[in-house]
């Protein structure tokens, strides 16, 4: 048994500690904000990695032309 098994067996023998109900709707709320927030970020690094992928496709086939002339 390794050390990260024992930790995660001890771990799974605590008792739960219930949270206080305004502090999970905090902590939900906050996680909510953070969803909404995303989704200008991710849909900048998409459009980041498809001109990517389209500038490596062009120079990949301007390559592979030059190599038949």
């Amino acid at each position: 048994m390794t050390e990260v098994d024992q930790l995660l067996s001890r771990m799974r023998r605590l008792e739960p500690i219930a949270l206080d109900a305004e502090f999970a709707a905090a902590v939900q709320r906050r996680s909510r904000q953070r969803l909404r927030a995303g989704g200008a970020r991710s849909a900048l690094s998409s459009l980041l990695v498809l001109g990517t992928v389209v500038a490596y496709l062009g120079w990949a086939l301007h390559f592979t032309s030059g190599l038949y002339r």
